[in-house]
């Protein structure tokens, strides 16, 4: 039997950076880009939770939805490489964009799970790109504590961290990297 890459209803951690160390983002538009693409090519497939995406990298961390059917590989493959093309194309590049195909862990327990989720809106300031989670704006975070549409399920996500804490407290909370550094990229 051939193993599945990506399972109905399974939460995964994915990843990818540059490849050899250049940027995957140069300006706005294409952080827009990848957006509009991830909208159109994911979100039919998988409810999303956390996102970062960073100059050099980013992160995903997604739910496949249950009756996601066909080949689960495909919408990441095409987002992949739709964006690889829109990028080189709009900056005058060749070659390949991305280190990996598709980097993904699965995540099986509800603690890493929330660790994950503060680990990625976390992630800017990590990094030293933003001071504050809620000033960047191509991350999950503002989207995720503000109200109106966008790509993350915000009930879900309300309905995880319902502990006495708003949401905000609950996603700025200190994490123990070392408890969920098998799940991460920096490693």
């Amino acid at each position: 039997m051939k193993t599945l890459l990506l399972e109905p209803g399974k939460y995964y951690h994915i990843y990818n950076r540059a490849r050899n160390g250049g940027p995957l983002f140069e300006d706005e538009e294409d952080y827009r880009f990848f957006l509009r693409l991830y909208r159109s090519h994911i979100t039919p497939v998988a409810d999303t939770y956390a996102y970062c995406l960073l100059k050099d990298h980013l992160h995903l961390l997604v739910r496949i939805k249950s009756d996601a059917e066909g080949s689960l590989y495909r919408p990441f493959a095409i987002l992949f490489n739709a964006y690889a093309k829109g990028h080189n194309n709009h900056n005058g590049e060749e070659g390949k964009l991305f280190q990996f195909k598709l980097k993904r862990i699965e995540i099986r327990r509800e603690y890493y799970f929330y660790e994950m989720i503060r680990y990625i809106n976390q992630n800017a300031r990590k990094h030293g790109i933003a001071d504050d989670d809620s000033r960047y704006r191509f991350s999950s975070y503002r989207s995720t504590v503000t109200s109106g549409p966008s790509l993350i399920c915000k009930e879900e996500l309300a309905k995880y961290f319902y502990n006495g804490k708003t949401l905000a407290e609950n996603l700025s909370a200190e994490i123990d990297e070392e408890k969920i550094k098998m799940f991460i990229l920096e490693n």
